[in-house]
Order: structure tokens, then sequence, then C-alpha cells
């Protein structure tokens, strides 16, 4: 159990870095304001959760596969020097276009989207994601190399992804539980990721890449 408990804390940076990733939880939130908003958006989180734990997925059984997966190993250290590099660098980007305008014009596409869209969307926003794929790689490094077996694996990736997919889903419970008189908050909760979430969502981003960086050259 403290095996499995170490891997899981050692999931959770991860886990934030899907957290503060802002578009996924911009979608969600236009998608509640579709015509079909509750199976639209029902659709498009499911799609999403099991997108992210796909990708996971993969990547553990491929980190699995790699000698010395953890770092021990040549291979395994220079895959955390990579993954944590291109976290910096996807970090970078977002800071130095954090002024721009970075809501995507599609977004306006999606006010007239359906359950079907949503799928669609949701593994756009998932297992296509490069910044989620780049989560995933991280973590799914983290569990093939680990020795917790099958059900301890399978635990940490769930708490990979259920704190990961806290953001996304958000807006959905609010909507449940408060019905259309939430529309109006979660209009301004949108406003507001666009206008202050890339700064916070760059600070995660590089502090993670920093973490990967860091442990994959102590390792070679």
């Amino acid at each position: 159990m403290g095996r499995v408990t170490d891997l899981t804390i050692q999931l959770l940076p991860y886990a934030a870095g899907v957290f503060a990733s802002p578009l996924p939880v911009i979608v969600g939130i236009v998608l509640l304001f579709t015509p079909r908003p509750r199976p639209t958006s029902i659709t498009y989180v499911l799609t999403w959760i099991a997108g992210l734990t796909l990708a996971t997925v993969v990547m553990s059984l491929l980190a699995g596969l790699i000698d010395g997966g953890q770092g021990d190993g040549s291979i395994g250290a220079w895959v955390k020097v990579v993954l944590g590099l291109l976290l910096v660098v996807f970090a970078l980007k977002m800071w130095l276009g954090r002024s721009q305008d970075s809501t995507p014009a599609w977004l306006s596409n999606l006010m007239e989207a359906g359950p079907r869209e949503a799928v669609r969307y949701g593994v756009l926003m998932s297992a296509a994601n490069p910044k989620e794929l780049l989560m995933a790689a991280a973590a799914g490094l983290a569990v093939g190399a680990s020795d917790v077996g099958t059900a301890g694996a399978a635990g940490a990736i769930a708490v990979f992804v259920l704190v990961g997919a806290a953001s996304v889903a958000a807006p959905l419970v609010v909507f449940l539980v408060g019905g259309k008189s939430t529309l109006e908050f979660l209009a301004k909760a949108r406003e507001w990721l666009q206008d202050n979430s890339v700064g916070v969502a760059a600070g995660v981003l590089a502090a993670i890449g920093v973490l990967l960086l860091v442990g994959g050259l102590t390792s070679l």
C-alpha cells in the first residue's frame, strides 16, 4: 500500500497540470449553452475522461517496455528530459502569447453542437491535446516503471484522471445542481478563464517541466 501511495503522490503534479489546462474547461462551459446542454455536456465530459484514461494507460504500458523507465536506465532518463523540455517550451509559448486573444475562433461553432460533436471535441481536448498527452506521458512513465501491480497502477491512474478531470467536470456539476440559473455565473467564469488562466497554466506547466528535466538529468 505504501508504494501505491507514493506513486499516487508522484502523479499529483501531473494531474495538476491537466487540471490547470484552460481550454478543455472553456469548451465544457460553452457546451452548456447549446440547445441540448445536459446530454451534450455529459457526453463531452465522459469522452474527455475516457480519452485521458486511455492515453495514460497506453503511455504506462509503453513505459513498462522501456529499460530503466523511471530513470535508472539511460532511455527512461532521456524520456524524462525530453518531456521536461517540451513542457517548458509549451509553458514559454503560452506565457509569451498570454496578452493575445487565445480563444480559438471555432469555439463559436460549438453553440449548435450536440452529443455527436461533443464526442469529437472530448477526444480533441484529451487524447489529441498535446498538453494533456505530455501530462499523460509523464504519468504513464511513472506508472509503467513502478512495481505496484495491476490493481495499484489502476488505482493511481484513477486518482490522476479524477483530479485532472475535476476542472472539466466542475461546470457540468454546477449546471446540474443549479440549473439554468447558473448560466450567468458560468459565462463570467468562462470570461475569467479566457483572461487570466493562461498565465497560471503556463506557470504550472513550467514547474512540472523543470521537475521532469531535473529528474531526468540527475538520473543520467
